[in-house]
């Protein structure tokens, strides 16, 4: 048994340990080979590391030559200290409505993180450890707000919806820095050759106005699973896949296209149209 202190590796996933006469031989998740040559009386600790039974700590204690295979191979937190370290519980507080809402629960829980769902326009806490907001079609200004709202906080926070017949993730917005949603939405105004059109296709959205056809619900797991992966991580202390980018999701093309996102330098860009 492992103590609450000595966790066990969690191992990237793909990862697999094939037994052979001397140790073992691993298939990495890049889907290349690495041998572990184990001598006989420390193969016991190594198949503790590997199953979990024994706690990274107690195996590297044995098997100091392990160091190497765990440091590859598993994700494991770094010592955060800084602002935006998560909090010790990784509590997500899941907010919004529409296809997204199901997957995400089931994805966010599945990658060990805790649950609560809450309203948008509830009280944030600073202990909080992530707010993900989904949505079938985008509430501009109330994305607006709660961007606003986490940075002030300093909350984590992620983001999906559906748009066209895309699903849009992210970015991924730290505690402190960051492309948030309001550099998202600045910098579309900016790249669009219609930009009113934009903002009152958005405005319609939010006065209730909805497309003949929505985007296929089918995509919406791929966006939940996207946003546990960054939950995930940063919860573990790694860098968040989608930290900077913004993912969309295309099943009627087939694609999955990421487009990096800069923060906008505040009070340099105005939001256009007026």
């Amino acid at each position: 048994m492992t103590s609450g202190l000595d966790r066990p590796a969690r191992w990237a996933a793909g990862t697999t340990f094939v037994p052979t006469g001397d140790g073992w031989l691993v298939h990495g998740p890049d889907e290349d080979f690495m041998v572990v040559q184990v001598p006989p009386q420390d193969r016991a600790a190594m198949a503790g590391l590997i199953s979990g039974q024994l706690g990274v700590r107690a195996a590297l204690e044995r098997l100091p030559a392990a160091a190497d295979l765990v440091a590859e191979l598993t994700a494991a937190p770094q010592d955060a200290a800084g602002t935006d370290a998560p909090p010790s519980a990784a509590e997500v507080l899941l907010v919004g409505d529409g296809p997204l809402l199901g997957p995400l629960s089931r994805h966010l829980r599945k990658a060990g993180l805790t649950v609560r769902r809450g309203d948008p326009g509830q009280d944030l806490q600073p202990q909080a450890a992530a707010l993900v907001a989904c949505a079938e079609y985008l509430p501009d200004t109330a994305w607006r707000e709660l961007d606003v709202r986490c940075r002030d906080l300093r909350i984590a926070w992620h983001r999906g919806h559906g748009e066209g017949r895309r699903w849009y993730v992210g970015p991924f917005t730290p505690p402190t820095g960051g492309a948030g949603y309001e550099d998202v939405r600045l910098r579309r105004l900016a790249a669009c050759p219609w930009p009113e059109e934009l903002a009152a296709y958005w405005a319609f959205l939010e006065a209730g106005g909805r497309p003949a056809a929505p985007a296929d619900p089918a995509g919406a797991e791929v966006a939940a699973a996207l946003v546990a992966a960054d939950l995930r991580a940063w919860s573990d202390g790694t860098p968040p896949p989608g930290d900077g980018h913004q993912v969309g999701i295309d099943l009627a093309a087939g694609e999955i296209r990421r487009h990096p996102v800069l923060p906008v330098p505040r009070g340099l860009m105005r939001e256009t149209p007026a």
